[in-house]
């Protein structure tokens, strides 16, 4: 059996999808940019790389797949990365399957949200894992090729990489929209934020990016691209969004991209420079109108002053031709009043909006890591609907409230979706970013079609599309 000289980067799948199980949800691809960086930095330095998705595949024919083509066994050990808990179902299948199929096999586990809470638990979870790997691996990435030893290994933290991600890195990259990183961290300090104590760093120079930019649109042949640029929150100046229009200007770059922020950190004037600079979909983590759950969830102390600054940004969006995307969460301690005062003011700013995201909050991490956000929820009237869940699986469902339970909570959020998107509103957010490139409407309504429609968060369409 021929053994492969390429390093061999495997982005764990899903056996179901996160939120609700539907044709339109297995559709979706999310490019794993992190694992990406370590492969184009490993490969960039000599090693030849490949990542492959797991996607929504069964984990043994994928197993099977990547050796048809090729890919196993190899020489060097499997790089496989777990970017969140909902993996950890099929991790365990791939794993099992790998040692059983090929025991020579070495594999060496990242993914920090899954790796740093608690190594010793991923271990016992998934005890094929050769080396757990916690932190951010570019620094150590060249060291891993060779390892043998088994057990936890720590990777210190990194300034982002100069190189541009090399999608082409990417088995069938061509399906995938591609990544830009534009930041790293956030530390606002938000109760249910995985980063809320990781200290934002600095946004890429605009020339940079504006170079990563032009790298990327050659990768993909010189069109058709609608990048997403990284940064959990994407925090720039006036002036530095002055400064990358007048180098998307510059360079003639006319292409159309998305970020994500938070309601309270643009100023109008930023979102002008930043739309003629390109930026098409920006998805905002409102979270809530409420001012008790604005209060709840850590997001500020000044509540008028979050929501007077999420109303002028979503009104100079709406200006600028940016289409919103709102996140919302069911939090603890709901209630109908506290849903009806987010209610109102989305009404209020309905006109703005594209689409609508909201689902119940989820405690992630093993009992180490969710012990401390569940006593808070819990100290608020939540409670977990399985208490044995975060050291089974890492998932902790929760009641929001004596007054809406899990039940409750996903009624709301689908009724929340349904009142500001409508079919054509999710398709355009949804192919934008996560469907394959290529897949048109017409695929979209035969997989509306084959859907189940009272899981589907909009409205069918709007009266003059009947």
């Amino acid at each position: 059996m021929s053994v492969s000289e390429r390093v061999l980067f495997v982005s764990a799948g899903m056996s179901r999808p996160k939120k609700r199980d539907h044709a339109l949800s297995r559709r979706q691809l999310y490019l794993n940019y992190g694992v990406l960086t370590l492969a184009t930095v490993l490969d960039a330095g000599g090693h030849p790389s490949t990542l492959v998705h797991g996607e929504h595949e069964e984990a043994v024919e994928f197993l099977e797949k990547l050796a048809a083509k090729g890919l196993l066994p190899s020489r060097h050990p499997i790089m496989l990365s777990l970017p969140s808990f909902y993996a950890l179902e099929w991790t365990k299948a791939f794993c099992s399957g790998l040692k059983a199929r090929f025991p020579e096999c070495r594999i060496v586990a990242g993914g920090r949200w899954v790796t740093d809470p608690d190594p010793e638990w991923l271990r016992r979870q998934v005890p094929e894992i050769d080396l757990v790997v916690t932190g951010l691996g570019e620094d150590v990435i060249h060291g891993l090729i060779g390892v043998e030893r088994r057990g936890i290994a720590v990777a210190p933290g990194s300034r982002l990489p100069s190189l541009p991600l090399d999608h082409t890195l990417v088995g069938g990259f061509d399906r995938f929209q591609p990544s830009i990183e534009a930041s790293r961290g956030c530390g606002m300090g938000c109760s249910f934020c995985e980063e809320r104590d990781i200290r934002l760093s600095p946004l890429r120079d605009p020339s940079l990016l504006a170079d990563h930019m032009e790298r990327v649109l050659e990768q993909y042949g010189g069109g058709g691209i609608h990048p997403y640029l990284q940064s959990s929150f994407f925090l720039p100046s006036t002036s530095w969004a002055s400064r990358f229009r007048q180098e998307a200007e510059r360079r003639g770059l006319r292409i159309p991209w998305r970020c994500e922020t938070r309601v309270d950190a643009m100023k109008p004037e930023t979102v002008a420079h930043l739309a003629a600079a390109g930026m098409r979909v920006i998805d905002l983590g409102l979270e809530t109108a409420s001012p008790t759950q604005v209060l709840a969830m850590n997001k500020t102390e000044d509540v008028d002053r979050y929501l007077r600054s999420a109303s002028e940004l979503l009104r100079a969006c709406a200006a600028n031709g940016v289409w919103v995307k709102a996140n919302v969460l069911v939090y603890a301690g709901e209630t109908a009043r506290t849903i009806g005062e987010t209610r109102a003011w989305l009404d209020e700013h309905a006109f703005a909006i594209k689409g609508v995201s909201v689902g119940p909050v989820v405690v992630f991490g093993p009992p180490r890591r969710a012990a401390s956000l569940l006593a808070d929820l819990e100290r608020r009237g939540a409670s977990a609907v399985d208490p044995d869940a975060a050291e089974a699986c890492g998932i902790t469902q929760v009641h929001p409230s004596r007054e809406i339970d899990a039940g409750d909570a996903e009624v709301i959020s689908l009724d929340l979706s349904r009142r500001y998107m409508t079919r054509g509103d999710y398709f355009d957010l949804k192919s934008f970013s996560y469907y394959p490139r290529g897949y048109g409407r017409d695929d979209f309504d035969a997989d509306v079609r084959a859907s189940d429609l009272s899981m589907l968060p909009f409205r069918d369409r709007r009266p003059a599309e009947a």
